[in-house]
């Protein structure tokens, strides 16, 4: 859920489906988690900086070691499909991630350090603290491995 006061206290929310009674399928909240997208702007058109535009998102890969160089996203990370803005500006690069290395641990300096508040704030993807990244991961063993992402 996009927090448009403060887009880097937004919630990311993992939705479960139950489906025992087909006439009445319901969905409830498994978990929830706040988040970040973007560097502080609402613009969802504005390339590695705006929140991520409203819509849906296939989930693509999940990788427990992404190794994205000194300046890309590292370590935990969900790659999300392409989307286009209301515009049409097509957004690529999309991640949920979190700051660490690659191996998952923290590291001594930035941006691999996850230092507080100011570590939400990314260039457009989901960014969740460590710790509520290595929850969500451990939510794959549980459940049905999630293929979608939607953003409101």
């Amino acid at each position: 859920m996009k927090n448009s006061r403060n887009p880097s206290n937004s919630t990311l929310r993992l939705v479960g489906f139950n489906t025992s009674r087909p006439e009445h399928p319901y969905s409830y909240v498994v978990a929830s988690w706040r988040a970040g997208s973007g560097s502080g702007s609402t613009d969802s058109c504005r390339r590695n900086a705006g929140w991520l535009p409203d819509g849906t998102y296939t989930i693509q890969a999940f990788d427990p070691h992404h190794d994205g160089g000194a300046h890309g996203v590292n370590g935990l990370s969900w790659l999300l499909s392409d989307h286009k803005c209301h515009n049409g500006t097509k957004r690529t690069e999309l991640f949920i991630h979190s700051e660490m290395l690659p191996s998952g641990k923290q590291g001594r300096s930035e941006p691999y350090r996850w230092d507080g508040n100011s570590d939400y704030k990314s260039n457009g993807c989901i960014k969740l603290k460590p710790s509520d990244a290595r929850q969500l991961a451990a939510y794959r063993n549980t459940y049905p491995k999630p293929t979608r992402l939607y953003v409101s």
